[in-house]
């Protein structure tokens, strides 16, 4: 008789987690392709699906996106359906914007790890970590490679009444969406290994849904990023990027370096000079498109050269 409640609710929970085990079933469906083999378990407490392999498409008449996984596994606790923690093994993943030439992203890495947070339809929090990912993209030349590269990606909906028209202290719609990067030991191309730091955010005039929409009359503002090495920050971008009309996407901005030489020769894609670091940091002003047209203001050789830092290691090659 001592054991009847708790027999019966085991038996009601397990009736529930069953019943939580099917949704997750069928969220997964959604993103996978037909015939993809799920296997699901974990019970009594968190749910855990394996998808061997994985393969994840998104298309639309702007974007196509695709992450591919020798192995996923998704963990969820029942009354938390918005939240799920994934283990990627094996991984690429491909983003590619169709309106604009080569802008196309490839990252592939050994290992994964992501979490998902959404609130209905709008994700409240991506994050995703790679190890050892190696990059490759159109919109620069050679490939990148970290010890490990961090992003979180959020959405940050205006309202509507907010989102209409710009204001008149800012030029531009509100912001739609946040993007932050870290990164370690990153390099680009033959370049030394540097730390990365990114924070930007898209602005659009209605919640994002596709890059379609975005491109209409958004922007990308880079609102900082940084490269560092163990003696400290080299370089530092701000930036504004806008879908042209002409398959490409338009920049301006400008970048605070103690390199300047090196930050100049990095754009033109010239050798690495062997430079000292200055002691007071040049601001340089960019401007261009992407892919490959990013032109940096040349040195004025009527202004004498900057003092340096004489006794710290020389600047690191960017590229």
């Amino acid at each position: 008789v001592a054991l009847i409640p708790l027999a019966l609710g085991i038996a009601i929970w397990g009736w529930l987690w069953r019943g939580h085990e099917s949704r997750l079933t069928a969220d997964l469906a959604r993103v996978l392709p037909p015939g993809a083999q799920v296997e699901t378990g974990g019970f009594p407490y968190r749910l855990q699906a394996r998808i061997q392999p994985a393969d994840i498409l998104f298309d639309d008449t702007a974007l196509t996106a695709s992450a591919k996984a020798a192995e996923a596994i998704v963990n969820r606790v029942p009354w938390q359906p918005d939240r799920q923690v994934i283990s990627l093994r094996d991984t690429s993943a491909t983003l590619m914007l169709k309106p604009l030439q080569d802008a196309r992203i490839w990252v592939v890495a050994p290992g994964a790890q992501a979490s998902l947070r959404l609130d209905g339809k709008i994700v409240s929090r991506l994050s995703i970590v790679w190890d050892q990912p190696e990059i490759a993209t159109g919109l620069f030349a050679g490939p990148v490679r970290a010890a490990q590269l961090e992003a979180h990606f959020r959405e940050t909906p205006a309202p509507e009444s907010v989102a209409t028209t710009p204001s008149s202290a800012s030029p531009v719609f509100p912001t739609q969406a946040q993007l932050v990067l870290s990164g370690t030991d990153v390099r680009f191309g033959n370049g030394m290994p540097l730390a990365l730091a990114l924070e930007s955010e898209f602005t659009a005039r209605t919640a994002l849904s596709s890059f379609a929409g975005w491109a209409d009359d958004g922007t990308f503002e880079v609102r900082g990023a940084t490269l560092s090495d163990a003696t400290g920050e080299v370089a530092r971008l701000t930036a504004t990027l806008v879908p042209d009309g002409d398959d490409h996407l338009a920049i301006a901005g400008t970048i605070d370096t103690v390199c300047p030489a090196s930050v100049r020769a990095a754009i033109a894609g010239e050798p690495a000079p062997t430079e000292q670091r200055a002691r007071k940091p040049e601001r340089i002003a960019i401007s261009g498109r992407l892919p490959g047209e990013v032109t940096a203001t040349p040195h004025d050789p009527t202004k004498p050269q900057p003092p340096v830092r004489g006794q710290e290691p020389p600047c690191p090659r960017l590229r």
